[in-house]
């Protein structure tokens, strides 16, 4: 892991208790979630588990402590949570804070690994802590697209989940979350289970998608709040080739992990154009307003940019570019 170690070595703060591999905190309903009070220089957690935004270096935000003020809320998986940010004050809740001339804070509402559903279930347990929310932006989309690949007899109505195989008592309870996907997918040998076409997991991914989010709009409307939803970027989906810190850690990363095997019918700008199409169809029939962000990124970004610490996550410049993109667009 030579260039991970060079280029961000904070990504090791991720890896104990904020990573599959790491200890995982199982909770009721939700599977699971971050540990609560968790304190680095990295990463802060509130008693819920959220991790804290910042305005300024004195001054921070979570869904645990609202003090009954008016807030803005960015949902979404393991971006929005800040994977890949070099402390609480680079994620994408923190940059918008710092980038958005308007008073409310925005709050930190991602987690880990969770699909639309998981998105969803963190919303409806913790609804009755905000007391006044002016808007809402759902930061989503890979892991629903990414979870589609899973044989039908692995899913519930709510769709596939990560870690899903204590859940499922399956023997590789040691495997990473691409090799457990490999282990689904595969049935554990050579023999490869049946399991969606492309278009089929697009279509899958998008229905999932846009019945949870039926549900954000009731709740945004309930506080008369905007409601918008970001289909996230992929690396690939951006650009096709990177800059060279990028290019180095894609490379480094390939060797380690199945990403590409596992992922690669989806890493295409296609598939991002068209998967983008069905939210945008269904975002348009909700009322909701909808945004692909990849293409907005690659018309914003040079061969320079230093955006991506691995074909999901963000750096600090990157959350800071997304940030602003995402004010500009809303």
């Amino acid at each position: 892991m030579k260039y991970r170690t060079q280029l961000i070595p904070y990504m090791k703060s991720y890896d104990g208790q904020f990573a599959d591999s790491g200890e995982i905190r199982w909770l009721p309903y939700l599977m699971y979630f971050h540990p609560c009070n968790y304190t680095s220089d990295v990463v802060n957690t509130d008693t819920l588990g959220f991790r804290y935004s910042e305005c300024t270096s004195e001054k921070k935000h979570s869904v645990s402590d609202t003090t009954g003020g008016s807030v803005r809320l960015i949902a979404g998986s393991s971006t929005v949570f800040g994977i890949g940010a070099s402390s609480d004050g680079s994620t994408l809740a923190s940059c918008l804070n710092r980038n958005d001339i308007r008073q409310e804070p925005w709050l930190n509402f991602g987690g880990r690994s969770f699909n639309s559903t998981q998105e969803v279930i963190q919303l409806i347990l913790n609804k009755h802590r905000l007391t006044n929310v002016e808007e809402i932006v759902v930061f989503s989309g890979f892991n629903d697209l990414g979870l589609a690949k899973m044989p039908d007899h692995l899913k519930s109505d709510g769709g596939a989940f990560f870690n899903c195989e204590p859940f499922y008592d399956l023997k590789n309870k040691n495997k990473s979350k691409l090799q457990a996907l490999k282990y689904w997918i595969t049935g554990g040998d050579d023999t490869s289970c049946e399991s969606l076409s492309l278009p089929e997991q697009m279509d899958a991914a998008a229905n999932q998608t846009l019945q949870n989010l039926l549900i954000w709009k009731l709740v945004a409307d309930h506080f008369n709040a905007k409601l918008t939803y970001v289909l996230q970027p992929l690396a690939n989906w951006v650009r096709s080739s990177g800059s060279v810190e990028e290019e180095n850690l894609f490379a480094e990363l390939d060797e380690l992990g199945d990403f590409t095997s596992i992922y690669g019918d989806i890493l295409t700008p296609k598939v991002c154009e068209q998967y983008g199409l069905k939210l945008q169809k269904g975002c348009e029939d909700l009322k909701v307003e909808f945004i692909n962000m990849a293409p907005i990124i690659a018309e914003s970004v040079t061969e320079l940019d230093w955006i991506f610490v691995d074909r999901i996550h963000f750096t600090d410049h990157g959350h800071n570019l997304v940030s602003k993109l995402i004010l500009e667009n809303l």
